[in-house]
């Protein structure tokens, strides 16, 4: 079996070169991208013409070369860059066109070559090639000096050992100063994959054991997610109370005050529901809600931009409900520090909820909660369940804050899609919805791979 590393711009000049040097029966061995191009090995089978002696040694030469590329791909993620870079220069410059230019190479990443002994320079010396015999490498040292590799699997065992050792010195994003277990470092990406907050996620992280089975692990770190998402009291659709929603343009809050008033009005009638809205910058903003109200059969108020809210709320405050709607003003918007002024005018009778759309990135619901901060929040409402794919972003600001998720909806049908939440269920949900994206993902990887592969034994 004979074999070549090549590299090239990109995948295309490499299958062209492979193609033209090895010809059109070659197989890939691997793939690699580097800073600036890519790098392919690969193999074209001989076995026909070679003798058992000489197939034996090609079949070494290429388990030597797998096992350099592994190597390489489980150090590449080594924290150190000057490290790093010295080592792929090493790579890059030794003589991996032999058995021993691979064990040489093998030996250097595994010994940790400081950059400036490089094998071509040693192989330049005057010296070195006076005696080649020098060249034979040394066995790679194990975890007692002097002592070498007796297969293969021993050379994977340090190799994952010193994976382990790297990882785990990479330490938390949020805290540098205490490095994480291997176990940790892997529990943390897979919060990260749920989409929750690093300073979350780290904290998840730290609560739960180093020892026991991954799985295991893995549900602790749900088990101290699902109890560190806070939760209200359900009660809102039966007891009633007044209430005000806040947050930006289109995140629901119209919807979902008609959502909460129907149910209302089918449990306790008519008379008992008084609607408010502060609503006047936008084109028929009253539209929605008086039709609502119509249909419900219940009152309505509007409050004129400056107008008197404690006013007008005081002439419903008998109401078992009053629900308040609030415009959507970005913190630039001059009109929204009078709408935050009429807030505080009614007092801590008035329950402020915090509207945040699903489908929000994470810095968005992040600068939503502090830009609503100020008029005293008690907690938030989830809506679009039906149409995000990721609940990480929303649940982080409600556990990093302490905002209790007090309802959830998960369409725009009136009253159907209104809900209590249910901590356990988010989790899960949150876990399925990062396993189908990695699933997505894998797959795109996939069809890429085979797409590559089909170019190749075409000739692209």
């Amino acid at each position: 079996m004979k074999v070549k590393r090549i590299v090239a711009d990109n995948m295309q000049q490499a299958l062209r070169q492979v193609s033209q040097i090895l010809g059109p029966d070659a197989v890939i061995v691997s793939s690699k991208k580097l800073e600036k191009g890519i790098e392919v090995v690969a193999a074209l089978d001989l076995e026909d013409h070679a003798d058992p002696a000489q197939q034996q040694e090609m079949d070494r030469q290429v388990n030597l070369q797998r096992e350099l590329d592994q190597a390489r791909r489980e150090l590449q993620g080594a924290s150190n860059p000057a490290a790093r870079e010295a080592r792929e220069e090493y790579v890059r410059q030794s003589d991996l066109s032999s058995p021993a230019g691979i064990r040489e190479a093998l030996a250097g990443l595994k010994e940790g070559i400081p950059a400036d002994t490089q094998p071509a320079a040693q192989r330049s010396a005057p010296s070195v090639q006076a005696q080649p015999q020098n060249l034979q490498p040394q066995p790679a040292v194990t975890a007692q000096p002097g002592a070498g590799f007796e297969s293969l699997e021993d050379m994977r065992g340090e190799l994952r050992e010193l994976k382990n050792w790297l990882v785990s010195h990479q330490g938390s994003a949020w805290d540098t100063s205490r490095p994480l277990t291997w176990q940790q470092s892997q529990l943390w990406q897979r919060c990260q994959d749920m989409g929750l907050e690093p300073a979350w996620a780290d904290r998840v992280v730290t609560a739960c054991g180093s020892e026991g089975k991954m799985q295991d692990a893995w549900s602790d770190a749900l088990a101290h997610i699902r109890a560190d998402l806070p939760i209200a009291a359900s009660g809102l659709l039966e007891q009633g109370g007044h209430y005000v929603l806040v947050g930006p343009t289109g995140a629901g809050k119209t919807t979902t005050l008609g959502k909460i008033a129907a149910r209302f009005v089918l449990a306790h009638g008519p008379e008992s529901v008084a609607l408010l809205t502060l609503d006047n910058y936008r084109v028929a903003a009253h539209d929605q809600l008086r039709t609502f109200a119509r249909i419900l059969g219940v009152e309505m108020k509007i409050v004129q931009q400056g107008g008197d809210l404690a006013k007008a709320y005081e002439e419903v405050s008998n109401r078992k409900l009053v629900l308040i709607d609030s415009a959507g003003l970005s913190s630039q918007d001059p009109h929204f520090s009078e709408q935050l002024s009429m807030l505080k005018q009614v007092g801590k009778s008035l329950k402020k909820l915090l509207v945040l759309p699903l489908t929000s990135q994470a810095r968005c619901l992040q600068e939503n909660y502090e830009h609503f901060r100020p008029a005293g929040l008690d907690g938030c409402v989830f809506t679009k369940l039906d149409e995000c794919f990721s609940l990480g972003a929303a649940m982080s600001v409600a556990a990093l804050t302490r905002l209790p998720v007090t309802l959830v909806t998960n369409g725009p049908h009136i009253p159907d899609d209104l809900h209590y939440p249910d901590g356990q269920h988010l989790v899960k949900m949150a876990e399925q919805m990062a396993c189908l994206a990695r699933t997505r993902w894998q797959a795109a990887e996939a069809m890429n791979m085979a797409t590559q592969q089909t170019s190749f034994q075409q000739g692209v």
